[in-house]
Parts: C-alpha cells; structure tokens; sequence
C-alpha cells in the first residue's frame, strides 16, 4: 500500500487537473447559459426567462448541471460559474433587444459563494449600466436554504441592496429547505418558485392542491408572486393556473434553449407586443 503522503499528492495532481480542465472550459466558452421560458398562468404572456448553465463538452455533448456543478464547489470556481452566467444573460439581454426580441427579464441564480462576494450589489449595477439594461431586467435567484441557513448580515443586506436597486428576487426550489415567513420578508423576496416536487401530478393529487393553493394564499397576501417550475403537462398548466400561479416554467412551455434558439422561439410563438401570449 503506497504511504499517505503519495496519497495525498496524487489527489492534489488530481484536484489540480480538473481545476485546469473547469477554467479552460470557462475561457473557452465550453459553459454557457441556455435559457428556459416563463409565462404568465393566466394570460400565457412571455414574462421572462431564467438562465441555466450548461457545458458544451467537446467530447461527452451537452451536460446538465448535476454533472458538472459538484467539481466546480470541490475547485472553489462557483463564484467564476457565477460571473459568466450573469455576463451571459446581460449578453443576451441585449444582443435580443437589438433584434427586437424583448423578453422582460433574465433570471440567474446565486449560491451562497456570489451573495458573500464583496460589492456584488455594487458589481452588478456596474453591469447592468454597461449593458445599458435597467435592474428590473435582472432577477436575482437564491435557493431556500440560503435564508434558512445562511442568517449572515451581509447577505441579507446584499439582497436587500439588490431590491432596492430595482432587480427581482427569487427564492429558488420553495418547499426544499425551511424558509420562515420572517425570512422571506428580511430577503426582499419578491417571488417563489414552487418545486417541482409540488407541481409533479398536481391535477390527479388533491393534497398537492391544497398545499399549492395555501403557498398562493400566504404569497399573495404578502405581496409576493409565484412561479411554478417543472409544468410538464397540459393538465398541470390547467391546475396550476386555477389555482392562483402566477407564472409557469417547465418542459410544457419549452425547454432551456441557447440564445439564438431562444430567439427564434419568442418570434415563433408571440407577437411582437410583449403584453400579447402565445399565438402558437
């Protein structure tokens, strides 16, 4: 058996490569955003999008996030994920406008590794004046278990700076973690996006029903919206709707797309107008 200190410097080559192989794939563009449509429940109008990443590997295709997120937190490259992202999504913003595409908004993510990076709030507005792009186009997604178990001041205040710049916020994957009623209000929550686990078969399951219509009825009442994520039917479209959703995402509506592709799929299926729905 080879002694632990051979061990340890085989891992650290290790870790070491794959830190080499996550950056090339950054700077080459390898990791880009595709992005996924939402609409409104009622209406059927294009209210936005959220950006996803995905690795275009030149040698095993297209990955989704679980296959590649984990190695970037093991290299400490989450926050490196994160800026590409936004730059992504401001990048699109205003190469679709200057088509003459308008889609109102671009959701991007946020891990605990951005909300502690010094000045984001600050960073981003930088940004967001570069791209000549008003907040509002900006929202902000932060898991639940960031206010659950992440009660740092200076996160808190960067979100709540974010809000008041105008950009949205959104608690991603709702009835995952244990978000308070008092954490919502302190994060400057402004939507929450019911987990999939929620929507699955909502239209055969009353007790999702009655869970989904009591996570509307405490949204609404505090001036909060939500957005349904994972909608894969028709009938869970209908029940969703019914029930008070404000906004629906998933594979029903569209899949997470390219730019370009995202592009075509906006002229395709609405109207120039963007207070019109869908005319497909």
């Amino acid at each position: 058996m080879p002694p632990l200190s051979a061990w340890n410097t085989d891992l650290a080559r290790s870790v070491k490569a794959q830190h080499s192989t996550l950056e090339q794939a950054l700077r080459l563009g390898q990791i880009r955003a595709h992005f996924q449509p939402q609409i409104s429940a009622q209406t059927g109008a294009l209210t936005g999008c959220e950006a996803l990443a995905r690795w275009h590997h030149p040698t095993r295709g297209l990955l989704s996030p679980a296959a590649f997120l984990p190695q970037f937190d093991a290299c400490g490259l989450t926050r490196r994920l994160g800026e590409v992202m936004v730059q992504n999504a401001l990048t699109a913003l205003r190469d679709w406008d200057r088509a003459g595409v308008h889609l109102p908004m671009v959701a991007v993510n946020f891990t605990q590794a951005d909300l502690t990076r010094p000045h984001l709030a600050r960073i981003l507005a930088w940004e967001l004046d570069r791209f000549a792009l008003p907040p509002a186009r900006l929202t902000v997604e932060i898991l639940e278990t960031v206010p659950h178990g992440l009660a740092q001041d200076g996160v808190v205040a960067t979100v709540a700076a974010l809000a008041r710049m105008g950009c949205g916020v959104d608690l991603d994957d709702f009835g995952t973690g244990h978000a308070t009623s008092a954490a919502l209000q302190r994060f400057a929550i402004g939507r929450i996006k019911l987990d999939r686990r929620f929507v699955a078969g909502i239209n055969r399951d009353p007790y999702l029903q009655r869970d989904v219509a009591a996570i509307v009825a405490m949204a609404k009442a505090k001036a909060m919206q939500t957005v349904a994520e994972g909608v894969e039917t028709p009938a869970e479209r209908a029940t969703l709707a019914a029930l008070g959703c404000d906004a629906l995402q998933g594979f029903h509506i569209a899949p997470p797309m390219s730019a370009n592709a995202m592009a075509r799929w906006v002229a395709q299926n609405f109207a120039p107008s963007p207070c019109l729905g869908m005319t497909g």
